[in-house]
């Protein structure tokens, strides 16, 4: 039985611009969903330091389930912001995948390194590896976000 790593793996190569007639590290682009319950996602895309690396991105999220929209209303990779939740949560910003970045916010992370995307349609790659994505918030709770965001990604 295959792994569930491995389906999400291929879901995610389906998407890839000819994903499967190219080697893993030769992907110029990708299209990855980033649920925002989920881990680190690998967009199989591999980068080098100081590569500018392009994003566009569709959809909504939040962290905090449906019934919280009132108070943490859908945002987009931008993040939440100046939300009031930032200040509430100000003692655990040391604990969320970013410190000093709004909760919401895309984040990317190659080798080691976490760096803030948001918004920002290019982006200069801080290490060579692997490009993962994920949503600002804290690991331990990202189980009650909901949405997600469609992220174009791009190797200029």
């Amino acid at each position: 039985m295959r792994s569930l790593s491995f389906i999400i793996s291929a879901l995610i190569c389906l998407s890839a611009t000819s994903c499967l007639a190219r080697p893993y590290h030769a992907l110029r682009e990708a299209t990855v969903y980033v649920d925002a319950r989920s881990d680190w996602i690998n967009t199989r895309i591999r980068v080098s330091k100081g590569q500018t690396v392009v994003f566009r991105c569709e959809g909504a999220w939040a962290v905090a389930p449906l019934n919280e929209r009132e108070r943490w209303p859908d945002a987009g990779p931008e993040g939440h912001g100046n939300h009031p939740g930032e200040i509430v949560h100000r003692a655990g910003d040391a604990k969320k995948e970013l410190p000093g970045t709004p909760f919401g916010a895309l984040l990317g992370k190659v080798d080691s390194k976490v760096f803030p995307i948001g918004s920002r349609e290019k982006v200069v790659m801080p290490a060579d590896g692997v490009l993962y994505l994920v949503i600002n918030d804290y690991p331990f709770y990202r189980h009650d976000n909901r949405g997600g965001l469609t992220v174009y990604i791009s190797k200029e």
